[in-house]
């Protein structure tokens, strides 16, 4: 429920104090088409803010005398206007903003990357669009699930990327990692990310084949990066059916510190819909987040981002392995601080430095038995840019990684399971020019692990070539490692790293309004964990034998120039995926991989009665599953998974306050989506193995609230 906290919190206009003189009007195309996201400012200033979801904006300042309001946006010609802020206390100004003739004139080696915040590739996912997306729940991994390459994996939440589990994909903030970037989860449940979008300008994701300033992600890397100082003091609540929300932010002139906090609990919305589980303790989390921006200097910018977060849960849960219903509760804590500071050395070096912490506490009573986790994680990196002349720069820098890992498990007796690691990385990359047209990018990455005792080095290759004005085709490879999860290591630590080859070739066509992108990609695995039955507690059991390979094509088109304030996207992917790792007899498909794979996103907004709505359609076909009832491995499939969810957003004036009433559906025409099944551990009287269906907690979901500005 905290998503729609995001989603409010996103299209309300921002309340300003302490300012004298009041901004307010809306940025438009010259087809009179909103733009959301244009940076609006009194220049030479740091007075300013940036557009709504339909093109609003409203600032104040303290400026005064003749001053110049600058609007920009990407891909539109800058506007300028000379006011006098000594003739008026408020200024309503309607900006039209015109398209630039300037193109994209050099090449970008962009194989395997979506970012959203480097405006020299393409802008495939914004705040806003993760915000707006009603599948995603104003969750950032939810809306990375509508892009291709991304399998529908529902009983779950993480990200799973072109064949590759959950914990292969890395999430870094500011490129800084995150070692627990989801919320704990109950069994069978899916969970999502702890970090509202708001809190981001925006996030790049690698599907394969990244830079050498990673490592330690087997399949691909999430980098989320922080907004820059806020501009205007602004304070909000929002009161709803699922909770209360506050958030304050306090400008200085080259400072800002912005505060929030929630409580959100989905006890009365699990009343309203339907829920398929039996909830004791209906879920209730509390969080709080506190960021402080500073530049320093000329070039220096400090941040520092801090968020604590504690929930709690309980229910009956069915456990057909063991044939009994189980009483599970559910208590974590987490802790995340990230700190950075960047600057620029000189005319030619960059220096970017980073220091983080990560804490988890999950508590898990099951029945009479528990298990409590804790998990700490320590990162100090600093990086080097290096420009040595128009056509090259050198990239270099080391990060080091302290992780401490304690399971307490007293279940018939008491058992502790710990372990220490101490990971060390350097790397090295140069990219060079040959041409506008022509541009290569070779690194290399070295790790070294103190808990497994091994050694990497890894190569990574990237070049591109432009086709046309417009269009460019690149090509990336190189060698990925990780270790092996924790649930391995704690009984195993003697397992290596495991590992995987990735080849990836993109042709893309990107304007400003349109993109589209085709790209194929192979894979390899080595050195996957296999293990004679799951949860073996002799460090015998587990090997490094396992093996697979993952090939397929992905396909996105994305429009905003057809239809008139339209935006919509379109995903599909095919992936051919086998492995021969855990606990497998064979090579086979997983558990949780789709042949087919689509996603379809509209988005368009309704000026008569002022209202933006967004529907989502998403596919993925059958998934394999094992049923001991009949002979083989992996020998049946589900049914494929369909969801269409709706979300609606009016804005309007309550008792003279700015207000949005919001109305989200999901699931909605209630399909009937099965992610697999759990089969008990011995058959019955008749000798047959008993099942029940993984499911989505609830049918459908409908939420409806109101906000009110005070």
């Amino acid at each position: 429920m905290r998503s729609i906290f995001t989603i409010i919190a996103f299209i309300l206009i921002s309340i300003s104090t302490f300012a004298q003189v009041r901004f307010s009007g809306k940025v438009t195309d010259s087809q009179h088409n909103p733009l959301p996201g244009a940076n609006v400012f009194i220049q030479n200033s740091y007075d300013g803010t940036t557009t709504d979801s339909i093109g609003h904006y409203s600032f104040k300042t303290d400026q005064k005398g003749i001053q110049n309001l600058s609007a920009s946006f990407i891909g539109y010609k800058p506007f300028l206007r000379k006011l006098d802020l000594d003739s008026a206390k408020t200024f309503s100004a309607n900006i039209i903003l015109q398209e630039s003739d300037d193109q994209i004139d050099e090449v970008v080696i962009n194989a395997g990357a979506f970012e959203a915040s480097d405006v020299k590739k393409a802008v495939v996912l914004r705040v806003f669009d993760i915000a707006t997306t009603p599948s995603a729940q104003g969750d950032i991994f939810g809306a990375l699930g509508t892009l291709p390459g991304v399998q529908k994996v529902g009983e779950d939440g993480r990200v799973f990327v072109r064949g590759g589990e959950g914990y292969e994909t890395k999430t870094f903030m500011d490129g800084m990692l995150v070692s627990t970037p989801y919320m704990s989860k109950m069994p069978d449940m899916p969970t999502r990310g702890r970090f509202s979008p708001l809190l981001f300008s925006g996030t790049l994701f690698s599907t394969g084949a990244y830079s050498a300033e990673y490592g330690q992600a087997l399949s691909s890397i999430v980098d989320m990066k922080t907004n820059l100082p806020e501009t205007e003091d602004k304070s909000s609540i929002s009161i709803m059916t699922v909770g209360v929300m506050g958030s304050t932010t306090k400008c200085w002139e080259k400072s800002s510190l912005s505060l929030n906090g929630d409580i959100v609990t989905s006890g009365l919305s699990n009343k309203i819909n339907k829920q398929q589980v039996d909830w004791i303790k209906s879920p209730l989390g509390i969080d709080g987040t506190v960021m402080y921006r500073q530049k320093t200097g000329k070039t220096g910018m400090y941040k520092l981002f801090g968020t604590f977060n504690n929930s709690t849960s309980e229910m009956f849960y069915p456990n057909t392995q063991l044939g009994t219903i189980q009483d599970i509760a559910l208590n974590s804590s987490n802790v995340y601080l990230n700190n950075t500071f960047n600057s620029q050395l000189g005319e030619k070096w960059m220096v970017k430095s980073g220091l983080a912490f990560n804490y988890d506490n999950q508590n898990i009573d099951l029945d009479k038995d528990r298990i409590v986790t804790n998990q700490k994680m320590i990162q100090a990196k600093i990086g080097f840019s290096h420009f040595l002349n128009e056509q090259t720069e050198l990239k270099l820098g080391a990060d080091w990684v302290n992780f401490s890992y304690e399971q307490k498990v007293r279940m018939n007796g008491d058992y502790r399971l710990p372990f220490t690691n101490n990971e060390l990385s350097g790397f090295a990359e140069m990219e060079y020019k040959l041409s506008k047209k022509f541009a290569t990018r070779l690194g290399f990455r070295v790790e070294n692990s103190s808990l497994l005792n091994e050694t990497t080095i890894v190569p990574r290759f990237s070049g591109a070539y432009k086709t046309g004005d417009h269009s460019q085709v690149s090509l990336a490879c190189g060698k990925f490692y990780q270790n092996p999860e924790n649930d391995y290591l704690k009984f195993a630590p003697q397992l290596k790293p495991e590992k995987a080859s990735h080849a990836v070739m993109t042709w893309q066509y990107l304007t400003e309004l349109k993109t589209f992108r085709v790209e194929g990609y192979l894979k390899k695995y080595d050195n996957l964990v296999k293990y004679s039955q799951p949860l073996a507690t002799n460090p015998l059991d587990y090997n490094n034998l396992g093996s697979g390979h993952a090939e397929g094509i992905d396909i996105f088109w994305r429009d905003k120039e057809t239809f008139k304030l339209t935006d919509y996207w379109i995903s599909y992917s095919w992936i051919n995926a086998r492995r021969n790792y855990k606990d497998y007899t064979m090579s086979a498909v997983p558990t949780f991989v789709s042949e087919h794979n689509l996603s379809v996103v509209y988005k368009r907004f309704l000026p008569a009665i002022n209202t933006y709505a967004s529907l989502t359609y998403s596919f993925a076909s059958s998934r394999p599953y094992h049923d001991p009832n009949f002979a083989g491995f992996m020998n049946a499939k589900t049914q494929p998974y369909n969801d269409i969810s709706l979300s609606l957003t009016y804005l309007m004036q309550t008792f003279g306050k700015q207000s949005v009433l919001h109305l989200m559906v999901n699931n909605l025409a209630g399909f009937d989506n099965v992610y697999g099944y759990n089969f008990s551990n011995t058959p019955n009287a008749a000798g047959k193995y008993e099942s029940t269906p993984i499911k989505s907690p609830f049918v459908r979901q409908i939420i409806l609230l109101i906000s009110i500005m005070l």
